[in-house]
């Protein structure tokens, strides 16, 4: 998957979405990237859980077929936005959403946070 194919792939999964992604850039791959990390966002805060794992589901997707740079705005925008989804609950809550997180994405996660402590 390319960065030219991830507005159109969300929109198609996500069609509440479409308003939000037609409005980014073609070939911005970090644009769309964003729209599903804030929708994401938004639904922790609605306590929408199995939104939330949906979301989640389609990123560990969107990473897994993605090419260099598809992956790279995964990592750098939805990955590293964890850490502010997780301050939105209380250790349950997170680990309701932990249920719902695909073990790839968690691992990024993980290597992310590790990083970060060096």
């Amino acid at each position: 998957m390319t960065q030219n194919e991830i507005a159109r792939f969300i929109a198609g999964k996500l069609p509440e979405l479409k308003n939000d992604l037609h409005y980014c850039r073609a070939g911005n791959v970090y644009q769309p990237i964003q729209v599903l990390t804030e929708y994401t966002k938004r639904m922790a805060i609605e306590h929408d859980f199995k939104m939330v794992g949906k979301c989640m589901n389609l990123v560990d997707t969107i990473y897994e077929r993605g090419n260099t740079q598809v992956k790279n705005a995964v990592e750098n925008v939805f990955i590293f936005a964890f850490s502010s989804i997780m301050a939105l609950y209380n250790i349950v809550e997170w680990r309701i959403v932990q249920s719902y997180m695909p073990a790839r994405l968690y691992g990024l996660y993980m290597q992310q946070v590790l990083k970060s402590k060096v």
